[in-house]
């Protein structure tokens, strides 16, 4: 691989760092590297990262191990759009550990902000420097922070629409991620939107299909973790037109009560069973049936009337819909916990 050279460290007017970082929370890069520390260390981005420092470098180098095990070209496939003015060796997830290891050895450099990670810095230049000056002549980034960044892109990546050059990104944004399995929420989320975009469900499906993801992991704990904070899932959309990358939408959505309402009606295993493997467009009784019910559910939640979801199940046991849901290995379980649903 080509070393980066960084010797001459650039002079730039504003600098994100990791001491600093709560001046740049919302951003592109910051949040992507909170998606990265909290995945891998169950820490949230900020001053304890740095007490964690070796264990980070840890995870990280088991991540990427686990990944290559898969696809042994995994250190070059960072899953976010470029531009021609993004240098591609720093978008390398095998440099991006070095960034993250050399941190905990007391090392970090510090790089003009690539285009791909500075999109919300436009405005910015415009406005307060000169209009000669470029986005990677005024914002820097530490070593540290764009290593955790490039990780976050693999861990958060849901979906590439190809039709409408589109990148999907997930995060569970949780305020305890030490005290569950956080990973496993994490994919499982993911799982859910990947199987939704690819097979062209509906948003409510997705929420739903969500916040069953964490009902399930939570569990009893959901009552009083949600009195204390919200659980919200944030979803970040790029897109690239020829030669430019643009911020389509940074969506948070706070899904607590979702999830509590499945959680308490004893839904959320079959719920997840079926949107997090969503059926193709040949399904048409299926799908139709995970929508009406996903949307039932919502309805329940925001009006406190479960009437239609219960008119949603009494088709569950229709010979249309069972021969579609004979697809899923484990139908008749689905089947079963459905119709175990708990009056409220």
């Amino acid at each position: 691989m080509a070393e980066i050279n960084n010797k001459k460290k650039p002079k730039l007017p504003a600098l994100m760092s990791l001491d600093k970082v709560e001046a740049f929370q919302g951003h592109l890069v910051t949040w992507l590297a909170d998606v990265a520390t909290t995945y891998l260390i169950n820490v949230r981005l900020g001053s304890g990262v740095k007490e964690k420092a070796v264990s980070l470098c840890e995870e990280a180098c088991g991540y990427i191990t686990w990944l290559k095990d898969r696809n042994p070209d995994a250190c070059k496939d960072v899953p976010i759009p470029l531009t021609p003015n993004d240098d591609e060796r720093y978008f390398d997830l095998c440099k991006a550990i070095e960034m993250i290891c050399d941190y905990s050895r007391g090392k970090v450099e510090t790089y003009a902000l690539q285009p791909a990670f500075s999109l919300e810095f436009a405005e910015h230049v415009r406005s307060f420097m000169s209009s000669k000056k470029l986005k990677r002549e005024v914002v820097g980034v530490e070593s540290i922070l764009h290593g955790l960044a490039i990780i976050g892109t693999r861990i958060s990546y849901a979906y590439r629409d190809y039709q409408r050059m589109e990148w999907g990104y997930v995060f569970i944004d949780v305020p305890n991620p030490e005290a569950i399995n956080y990973r496993k929420l994490s994919d499982m989320t993911i799982r859910v939107t990947k199987s939704v975009n690819s097979n062209e469900g509906s948003k409510l499906s997705f929420l739903v299909g969500a916040a069953s993801a964490i009902a399930l992991i939570y569990g009893k704990t959901l009552k009083e973790t949600i009195k204390k904070s919200l659980l919200k899932v944030n979803f970040v959309r790029l897109v690239k037109t020829k030669n430019k990358v643009m911020l389509k939408a940074f969506e948070v959505l706070d899904l607590s009560n979702l999830a509590s309402r499945i959680y308490r009606l004893g839904i959320a295993s079959p719920i997840y069973n079926l949107i997090s493997k969503y059926p193709s467009k040949e399904k048409r009784v299926l799908r139709s049936f995970i929508e009406r019910l996903s949307k039932a559910i919502i309805m329940c939640e925001l009006l406190n009337d479960c009437t239609e979801i219960y008119s949603a199940l009494r088709t569950v046991t229709s010979e249309s819909l069972l021969r579609e849901l004979q697809s899923y290995e484990n139908w008749r379980e689905v089947v079963d916990n459905l119709l175990q649903i708990r009056v409220l």
